[in-house]
C-alpha cells in the first residue's frame, strides 16, 4: 500500500471521526480483529472472552472488577461489532465536539459501566431468564459482551442536545431522533420483561440509557409540559475542526 493511500486513509478518518471517538472505534475494531486472528491460532479465544466477558458471579463474588469496563470492548462476531461502530461513528463525533474529549471519555466509559451494573443487579434478583435465554446456566455466570450499553447512552445523549434532528431509520424511514431512542427505550422495555428469547441482553441496554437519563438530569427533559416533545429554540454557535492536512476551519452550526 503506497504512502498516499495510507495518507488518504487517515485523512477520511480523521474528517469523520474525532479523536476519543477513533480511539474507541479503532479499539473495538483491533480487538475483534485480534479475537479471530491471533488468538484464534493459538487456541486463546475463549479463555480471552472468559476472562475479560461480563460475568456477574465473578465480577462480584471474586472481585474481579476489570469485567465492568473490559466488556465494552469484546463483541461476539463483525455484526455485532459493525452495528455498535456505526451508531458510534454516526453520533458520538458531535458529542465529544461539543464536551470535549476527557468529558466524552467519561460519559462514554460511566453509561458502559452503568449499563453492566445494572444487569449485574437484574441478574442476581431474576436470574437469567430475564436477561439472556442462556439454556438455564446457573445464575451469574453467563457471559455478557459488546459496546452497546455505552451506545446508547450515547444515543440518548444526542436525543437530549438535539431532539429533532432527523435520521433514516434502517436507512431508510425518517424519524427524529427523540421518537427513535424513544422507540428503541420502550422496544428493550418490553423484550426485557417479556424474554425475547435471543442472546440479546436488553437490560443491559436499558441501563445505558438509564445511566445517560441521570448523568445528563434527563428529567429536565419533561419539564414544563413536556419539553422533551416540544420543539427546542436553536442557536448558532462557532465549531472548530482541524482538516486532514492539520488546517484549522470553522463552520456555524445550530444547536
Amino acid at each position: 500500500m503506497s504512502g498516499n493511500t495510507l495518507y488518504d486513509i487517515r485523512g477520511f478518518f480523521r474528517r469523520h471521526l474525532t479523536p476519543a471517538v477513533g480511539w474507541i472505534f479503532f479499539l473495538n475494531v483491533g480487538i475483534l480483529i485480534s479475537q479471530f486472528t491471533i488468538l484464534l491460532a493459538l487456541g486463546w479465544e475463549e479463555k480471552f472472552l472468559f476472562y475479560f466477558s461480563q460475568i456477574p458471579y465473578y465480577a462480584v463474588r471474586r472481585l474481579q472488577v476489570w469485567r465492568f469496563v473490559t466488556y465494552m470492548f469484546l463483541h461476539a462476531g463483525g455484526l455485532h461489532l459493525f452495528f455498535n461502530m456505526m451508531a458510534l461513528w454516526f453520533f458520538a463525533p458531535r458529542l465529544e465536539a461539543r464536551w470535549g474529549g476527557v468529558r466524552f471519555l467519561r460519559f462514554y466509559f460511566l453509561c458502559g459501566i452503568g449499563a453492566a451494573i445494572v444487569h449485574t443487579i437484574f441478574t442476581f434478583l431474576f436470574g437469567n431468564k430475564v436477561i439472556l435465554e442462556t439454556g438455564g446456566a446457573t445464575r451469574g455466570l453467563e457471559m455478557m459482551v459488546g459496546a452497546s450499553g455505552a451506545i446508547y447512552g450515547i444515543l440518548f445523549a444526542y436525543a437530549f442536545y438535539w431532539p429533532d434532528e432527523t435520521v433514516l431509520l434502517n436507512f431508510f424511514i425518517p424519524m427524529k431522533v427523540k421518537y427513535m431512542v424513544l422507540l428503541f427505550g420502550t422496544l428493550e422495555f418490553v423484550n426485557t420483561i417479556g424474554g425475547s428469547g435471543s442472546n440479546v441482553s436488553h437490560i443491559t441496554h436499558l441501563g445505558g440509557l438509564l445511566t445517560a437519563f441521570l448523568y445528563l438530569g434527563g428529567w429536565r427533559m419533561f419539564r414544563g409540559g413536556g419539553g422533551f416533545f416540544r420543539r427546542r429554540p436553536r442557536r448558532m454557535v462557532k465549531r472548530y475542526y482541524r482538516d486532514a492536512d492539520g488546517h484549522i476551519y470553522v463552520e456555524m452550526e445550530e444547536e
